[in-house]
């Protein structure tokens, strides 16, 4: 994949390697500056990292201003820096996917996870224990690039080989801001814009990690925060992932007895009208949303949970009764975010959306020649994500919600609610991925990576 570049630089051609006649581009990183010469044809990031001496002195802050550009030009959202015998392998989750992006050489005294720990004011001297920390990394993209610093979150583990590095690359402010651009279809956001008007009642979000619970959270606060008259809204999370000027937000601290239970109770003190917590995971959290959301506050939250069924039981396991669940949980919208075919890909075969619809089994697997030389989706034959997702309201109104709520209260199986919603007309994450598969924006191989196989019932 060939790098944009926007200076150039005859001084780091020793360090490459590089003969005044090569021709070609490489783009390194110096200081937060892309900086570019004559290089290699195309130079790919495995090589720029391989070709980092060690032996520099500058040999840490290199690679981690590299490391850190190529993964924002990807827009990758974390990056592992993880050590090994020799070295450091650097990876890539780019739309949801871990992608090999190279290996730093060892060797020499420099070290780029302890780089990422000074960036985050965490003390290296402590490499044996699990630490997080913040961080704002200030490095320059293209010259039209005015987002000014990234905030990343780093979270470091002690292995065999040395502390493990992973950067999580927060949301840049000014992206999937509004519901409208979650990427999901008309309806589905009418019915998310309806979740914001009532004033009270517990929202949940459900799916596993990664699967964009927490933007879509932000999205219906930002929602709430613009009508107009304005309501109280506050967060509890842990830790904020991205700051929003409209709202109060704060973060936890354990060590001062700052959890989400006591931070819960005590919002509900301050006047407010909505209230966001990060993650309902604990019967002292559960027990706290639950009780709020009957006592006039609309509440956000999330919980890791396979589908809408589970999210019910899941309450239930952590103490919550079933007559209360019934009575405070307003909707559970259930979420996966699924990769798009690339458009590069399926321009450069000649296809259209149509002939790819008709070849619903695989249309990804008629791209694979032209995606190896693609550099839009660096060979993936994927390129950007977008939503699905299956919203139940327990409101009286929704048959499928009816259903879930009796037979939860019946005490039935996950199972036999399951097969209640479907007896109603649920439509499911597997039927509304089918919809995508048939107009050729996605494929069967894509839908059973994140959804697995069809359940029975």
């Amino acid at each position: 994949m060939a790098w944009p570049c926007s200076h150039r630089c005859a001084q780091y051609r020793p360090r490459y390697g590089l003969e005044d006649g090569d021709q070609g581009e490489l783009l390194i990183e110096d200081q937060g500056e892309l900086l570019s010469m004559s290089g290699l044809p195309q130079t790919k990031p495995k090589e720029m990292l391989a070709a980092l001496n060690p032996k520099d002195d500058g040999f840490a802050v290199d690679a981690v201003n590299m490391v850190l550009s190529q993964a924002l030009h990807c827009s990758a959202s974390d990056v592992h820096v993880q050590p090994r015998e020799g070295g450091w392998e650097v990876l890539y989750r780019i739309d949801g996917v871990l992608s090999f992006a190279g290996i730093l050489a060892g060797g020499g005294a420099g070290d780029p996870v302890a780089r990422l720990m000074v960036l985050a004011g965490l003390p290296t001297y402590q490499n044996g224990t699990p630490m997080e920390g913040r961080l704002v990394w200030e490095g320059k993209q293209q010259a039209d690039d005015e987002r000014g610093g990234v905030a990343m979150r780093l979270g470091v583990f002690p292995t065999v080989h040395g502390p493990r590095g992973v950067v999580r690359i927060l949301q840049v402010e000014g992206s999937h801001q509004r519901i409208s651009l979650l990427g999901l279809d008309h309806h589905q956001e009418q019915v998310l814009a309806a979740l914001c008007d009532p004033t009270s009642g517990l929202v949940l979000v459900s799916g596993p990690a990664g699967s964009g619970k927490t933007t879509t959270m932000y999205a219906l606060l930002r929602e709430i925060a613009a009508n107009v008259p304005r309501r109280s809204v506050m967060t509890i999370e842990d830790p904020v992932e991205t700051v929003v000027d409209s709202i109060s937000q704060s973060e936890l601290a354990p060590v001062t007895g700052l959890t989400l239970a006591s931070a819960l109770k005590s919002a509900v003190r301050q006047d407010s009208e909505v209230l966001l917590v990060s993650e309902i995971r604990d019967p002292d959290t559960a027990e706290a949303a639950v009780q709020a959301s009957l006592t006039g506050h609309l509440i956000f939250s999330s919980l890791h949970s396979t589908d809408v069924a589970s999210a019910l039981r899941r309450l239930t396991q952590l103490g919550v009764p079933h007559h209360l669940v019934r009575s405070g949980v307003r909707a559970v919208i259930n979420q996966r975010l699924l990769r798009k075919i690339c458009e590069s890909c399926r321009q450069g075969s000649g296809s259209t959306v149509a002939s790819h619809a008709a070849q619903v089994s695989n249309p990804a697997a008629t791209l694979t020649g032209q995606a190896e030389a693609c550099p839009a989706c660096a060979g993936t034959g994927y390129k950007g994500r977008f939503a699905i997702a299956q919203v139940v309201r327990f409101d009286s109104s929704d048959a499928v919600g009816e259903a879930l709520a009796d037979t939860l209260q019946a005490g039935d199986s996950v199972q036999r609610m399951r097969a209640a919603a479907r007896e109603r007309g649920a439509v499911d994450l597997h039927d509304i991925a089918d919809a995508y598969i048939e107009r050729g924006i996605t494929d069967d191989a894509e839908v059973y990576r994140v959804l697995g196989k069809r359940a029975d019932g």
